[in-house]
């Protein structure tokens, strides 16, 4: 579902990591607006695998942001 919003210079696998070059300072935030990623479609996030609940929370050169779907499934 958020593959959609890889960039096409990205490269690589779809679901493989890619880097993004951000003016300071850096929150979870700005990267959700660079990929025009809209918030309602995330419904976690993790900085460096620790999930984190403030889209403020400041980046730092090297961090890996993780974004993560709503889950689907239920009973059949």
């Amino acid at each position: 579902m958020l593959r959609q919003y890889r960039p096409e210079s990205a490269g690589g696998a779809p679901h493989h990591p890619f880097s993004v070059i951000l003016d300071a300072p850096v929150t979870v935030t700005a990267v959700l607006t660079h990929l025009s990623l809209p918030v309602d479609l995330v419904m976690a996030t993790a900085v460096n695998q620790e999930t984190i609940d403030d889209l403020q929370t400041p980046l730092q050169n090297g961090d890996l942001v993780s974004f993560f779907p709503p889950a689907a499934g239920g009973v059949l």
